[in-house]
């Protein structure tokens, strides 16, 4: 539709992508191909997976394999990397199967070698690289030292910053990069004889702190300044005598090293911005000071939204509401908004919620309220082409800026319409068990509480069981399912690795060689806790939900369960992987290889994948 919400192409397709240069990547049934304005294909449907054209060239997938094809549908050049991103400024990121990272011209020639662990963004023309043994760390005993293999290169490959002079590099920023300088001799050497400095992006060293008296500088130049972490009353290190955060506080240093604003009561000092920054005090109260370090404003202020001040405004909380003010310290928008939503200001408004609701609205520049608290979820990257995706009463829904409803979904579910996807699923097999001895906890709730046998389950007599009951239907979420089953038909308990109370338990499905491959995968999650086991008793049993996939390829699934096994020698124990019975079933090709992008939402959700 249009941004009036004029139907320009009817809704046909499965999945769409964003347009661009006047195509957009499209599947009505299992393949991509690229449709034009009319909705009509200019490139017939033929691949597992399309991302919208960039620069003439579109990155493509067949069979899990990336390539690049032109306007034609043709593939652009030879291609033999099995990652790729999309072509930006002339070239696109290429990855070789042991993630060694480089790039590729237009003509598919490689111009910046694949011998980096890792290439950051290009700022300014110019990116930290890390080598592949980058994070290989020392050992002084061995007289074994971390190879620093952190450096700076220009648009073309060629170093700007070498190998072997630092730890670490950040990003340019401000005209300089921040840098961890080694103690010498001996790189193992933390803390108390390392420095931390910038230099320019010609390498020259433009300021170098030790880390004595345990100071260290923070962030990155702003303004001339960094904010430094500074130490009360320091004595070396002696027996009895250690690090406290009563002791520590935050302060300024400029290029000549000097400590210009040095104030024990600061707990806490921002970045300057538009020659202002934001400090806290032992009481979190937070204060406005220019470069002299001197207060703008006697205001005192509960909060301020990261990163302070851009374009010379900030968001600050006095008296538990939000407002904003310009660099005076004057307020240009009075505090009158119970929360400022992340993204806070983009372009001329901003989100917010309202006193006494957890619904969202939108206000604009001058603080005037464009749409009144009503979304219950939103897109963080904020309207685009002159409208907002967002959910209001549970429905998916389409606003403009008047606050006017462009679309919205009618709310009603199909539950004859299938789970047709192009990407591979996420472990959603989860359970409970009451807690044993053996159990270790874990953090991710499930009342799926494991049930006792009886005989009218007409379950097996003995053993372990993974069942698939495919005429058993019942609905999960708004599509249709069908009934799994563990059953746990032995004499004894069985235990099962668990993450968040997921099991480790996966869909397959036979790929056209014959061959059985995952078609959902489990996400890895860095918190040691979400790690844990879940025991299923003797004669009992615990009951799952899977959905009905449905794609171009018509072939056989099974569902793979791994359990703990605990053989008769004491302390020794393996897992093993069990099979459910075959069923029938249909897939598309992309569920064999394609993870979808998914972000955190927070501390609790330490999944990255």
């Amino acid at each position: 539709m249009d941004a009036s919400g004029v139907m320009i192409i009817k809704p046909i397709f499965l999945n769409a992508g964003e347009f661009s240069e006047g195509v957009a990547p499209a599947r009505i049934h299992g393949a991509y191909g690229y449709i034009d304005r009319t909705g009509n294909f200019v490139i017939q449907p033929q691949f597992d997976y399309a991302l919208p054209f960039a620069e003439g060239l579109a990155l493509v997938y067949k069979n899990g394999r990336p390539f690049f094809i032109n306007r034609q549908g043709i593939p652009a050049f030879a291609f033999s990397f099995p990652h790729a991103t999309s072509f930006k400024n002339g070239r696109a990121m290429v990855r070789t199967a042991s993630k060694k990272s480089g790039f590729i011209n237009k003509q598919g020639e490689l111009f910046i070698d694949t011998v980096y662990s890792q290439i950051n963004s290009f700022v300014k023309g110019v990116a930290v690289v890390e080598g592949i043994h980058h994070h290989l760390y020392s050992d002084k005993e061995k007289g074994i030292q971390k190879n620093l293999e952190v450096g700076v290169i220009d648009s073309l490959g060629n170093f700007v910053v070498p190998y072997g002079r630092y730890k670490e590099i950040g990003d340019y920023a401000n005209g300089y990069f921040k840098v961890e300088i080694p103690a010498e001799p001996w790189d193992s050497v933390e803390g108390f004889t390392a420095q931390t400095g910038f230099i320019d992006r010609n390498n020259t060293l433009v300021l170098a702190k030790d880390h004595r008296n345990n100071s260290w500088i923070g962030d990155n130049l702003s303004c001339g300044i960094a904010n430094i972490h500074l130490y009360k009353n320091w004595l070396p290190e002696e027996d009895g005598t250690s690090f406290t955060t009563e002791k520590s506080y935050m302060g300024y240093i400029n290029l000549n090293g000097e400590i210009i604003i040095n104030d024990t009561t600061y707990k806490y000092a921002s970045d300057f911005y538009d020659n202002r920054a934001f400090v806290k005090n032992d009481n979190w109260e937070s204060y406005l000071i220019n470069t002299q370090g001197a207060l703008v404003t006697k205001t005192v202020f509960q909060d301020v939204f990261d990163p302070g001040f851009k374009d010379g405004f900030a968001f600050v909380k006095v008296n538990d509401q939000w407002g904003r003010i310009d660099t005076s310290g004057n307020f240009t928008i009075k505090p009158s908004f119970n929360s400022i939503e992340p993204p806070g200001m983009i372009e001329d408004y901003f989100f917010f919620t309202g006193n006494n609701t957890t619904l969202t609205g939108v206000a604009n520049a001058s603080g005037n309220i464009i749409i009144e608290p009503q979304l219950e979820q939103y897109d963080s990257r904020g309207f685009r082409n002159g409208l907002l995706f967002c959910v209001i009463d549970r429905k998916f829904t389409y606003i403009n800026k008047e606050g006017k409803i462009i679309w919205q979904e009618s709310g009603e579910q199909n539950q004859s319409v299938n789970f047709n996807i192009d990407f591979m699923n996420r472990g959603y097999f989860c359970a409970f068990s009451k807690r044993h001895k053996n159990d270790l906890g874990g953090f991710g709730g499930s009342d799926n509480s494991p049930k006792k046998v009886a005989k009218g389950n007409h379950f097996p007599e003995s053993g372990l069981h993974v069942i698939v009951r495919p005429d058993e239907k019942r609905p999960i979420g708004s599509y249709p399912g069908i009934a799994v089953y563990i059953v746990n038909a032995t004499k004894k308990s069985v235990l099962f690795d668990a993450q968040d109370s997921r099991l480790y338990m996966l869909v397959q499905a036979r790929d056209t060689n014959g061959e059985w491959r995952d078609i959902e995968y489990l996400p890895s999650s860095w918190c040691g806790n979400s790690y844990h086991t879940l025991t299923l008793d003797a004669h009992n049993y615990w009951e799952f939900t899977t959905p009905v996939y449905e794609g171009d390829i018509k072939t056989r699934l099974r569902i793979a369960l791994t359990y703990i096994d605990r053989p008769k020698k004491r302390g020794e124990q393996n897992t093993v992987t069990i099979y459910s019975n075959e069923y029938e079933g249909s897939i598309n090709p992309g569920q064999f290889w394609r993870k979808e992008s998914y972000y955190p939402h927070g501390i609790m959700d330490p999944y990255n994948d």
